[in-house]
């Protein structure tokens, strides 16, 4: 029972009378203030699942589970909550619970029915306005009998989610006045502010909790309406609402929650890749499609770089993030966006480098870097890539003007890097010692060439090839000229720093 606090009677007693015999006295459990508190008694044969919803502020859920028998869950909370008891298919009301409740569990061996006690309201009752917005929206929406109802079977619940909702657009067509009564109920609800009230703190933490939930399904269904219809009244009224501002997205505690579900709904669509070991949201596509969702603006320019940050989350290659940036940059010059972001692009792309994913490096120490560590070596000057092998014969002919190249450009921010593609080390070395590159702090050989994906992205399946990184490491060449061809100065010259 971790975290709860045992007043033992016993040990009282023993002290004002002495303990010639034993007492058996039950002890009295008291939650500790941060925490609500669990006392089931489950006598069906599978666990009862004590969801908590954490409202749309963080948009977490936990689950606890109490086993068959007795037993105590001590579970911390920080703030008014939402509960939701469930065993199999049978749920208890929405509770709401504070700081210091004990709730009591009864499940009898039928496991038919919760018999529920202690500090606990119900919140599954709603204001009239509430009331009028729920049945505007039944309204208007009807079961997809193109899909096959979802079926749910697991040792803890067996829930049938029916058809897929979609809308009735039959009765859209007849009454499209109480569908714009829908629509602006949801934005007021949205826009909806809590009431402070002196001397009702609980009824006023109780009455937040209740907005909040409303809000996030007010949300949800707007969102749904605008998937279902693509009105562009709809996107205009939604536009023009405080919903919309970059102020709010910034400021609100729930604001960016909302925007990325915007993303992800009516965007995307409601596409996500469910296949992978995490849920993938393809950002990419969202960052594509996102002119055609928005005006021009602040509001477009903050969802482009909230797509670019979650492509970074996503683990996206690292060379399609860099052309995205790129083409982000040349709409908008953002220098301050693009410092903040390449110190996550580049922290974000070391976590996903692997045997596999990146690329391995031996230097003539015997040791192994990875590729991005030359990036954050060398973030703040030009990386010039020479991508060779001692049996390439038009690599071991461009070698003299690669090292004239080096040396005309010593004492500027640009740093020549050489990655040898050799199967055969000895050969490397010698062909490095032969061209005066044994002793070159900035020449390696790749160990992963042939299964690295970052090679196969940029797509190397010749050699020699020419890579430009700018200073803040983002991919500008791709093939870009050798030392050989005059016009390299001129590209070089492009992209180094002049303070």
């Amino acid at each position: 029972m971790k975290g709860i606090r045992k007043l033992s009677l016993a040990f009282i007693i023993c002290l004002s009378f002495g303990c010639k015999q034993k007492a058996v006295i039950e002890e009295v459990i008291i939650p500790e203030k941060n925490e609500v508190a669990f006392f089931v008694n489950n006598y069906s044969d599978s666990p009862i699942r004590i969801r908590f919803f954490r409202s749309i502020a963080d948009s977490l859920e936990a689950d606890y589970y109490a086993y068959q028998g007795k037993d105590t869950l001590n579970i911390p909370i920080y703030q008014p909550e939402v509960v939701l008891i469930s065993h199999r298919n049978i749920y208890s009301d929405s509770l709401y619970v504070t700081k210091g409740d004990s709730i009591h569990i009864l499940l009898p061996q039928s496991g038919e029915a919760f018999q529920l006690s202690g500090g606990k309201k119900s919140i599954s009752t709603s204001s009239s306005k509430q009331a009028y917005l729920d049945s505007l929206y039944r309204l208007y929406t009807i079961s997809n009998n193109k899909f096959k109802p979802i079926e749910i079977n697991s040792d803890f619940e067996k829930i049938n989610l029916g058809f897929p909702l979609t809308l009735n657009k039959d009765l859209l067509k007849t009454n499209p006045d109480a569908f714009n009564l829908l629509v602006e109920g949801l934005l007021d609800k949205l826009s909806e502010q809590r009431i402070e009230q002196e001397g009702t703190s609980g009824l006023s933490d109780l009455n937040e909790l209740k907005l909040d939930l409303e809000k996030r399904m007010a949300f949800y269904r707007l969102m749904s309406l605008l998937r279902w219809t693509k009105s562009q009244e709809i996107r205009s009224k939604a536009f023009s609402s405080d919903l919309f501002t970059s102020e709010f997205i910034m400021n609100s505690r729930f604001g960016m929650g909302y925007f990325q579900n915007f993303i992800i709904q009516v965007v995307l669509e409601g596409k996500t890749d469910r296949s992978r070991s995490m849920e993938y949201i393809n950002y990419k596509e969202a960052y594509d499609k996102l002119p055609n969702h928005m005006p021009e603006g602040e509001l477009l320019k903050l969802g482009r770089e909230t797509s670019l940050f979650k492509m970074v989350e996503y683990k996206e290659p690292y060379v399609e993030i860099s052309d995205y940036l790129n083409e982000y940059m040349m709409t908008y010059q953002d220098s301050t966006f693009l410092e903040e972001f390449t110190e996550q692009f580049l922290l974000g792309y070391e976590k996903q480098i692997n045997e596999k994913v990146g690329l391995n490096l031996l230097k003539a120490d015997g040791s192994v870097i990875r590729f991005q560590d030359i990036l954050i070596k060398h973030k703040g000057k030009v990386i010039y890539i020479d991508y060779w092998a001692s049996w390439c014969a038009p690599c071991i002919e461009a070698m003299p003007y690669a090292e004239a190249l080096r040396k005309e450009y010593a004492n500027e921010d640009i740093v020549f890097v050489y990655l040898s593609s050799d199967n055969d080390q000895s050969a490397w070395k010698k062909a490095a010692e032969k061209y005066g590159l044994s002793n070159y702090e900035n020449s390696f050989l790749s160990l992963n060439h042939s299964s690295s994906e970052f090679i196969k992205a940029l797509q190397i399946q010749s050699i020699p090839r020419y890579l430009i990184y700018d200073a803040n490491g983002r991919l500008v060449e791709k093939n870009a000229p050798g030392p050989k061809d005059p016009s390299i100065k001129e590209m070089l010259e492009k992209y180094i720093p002049h303070n």
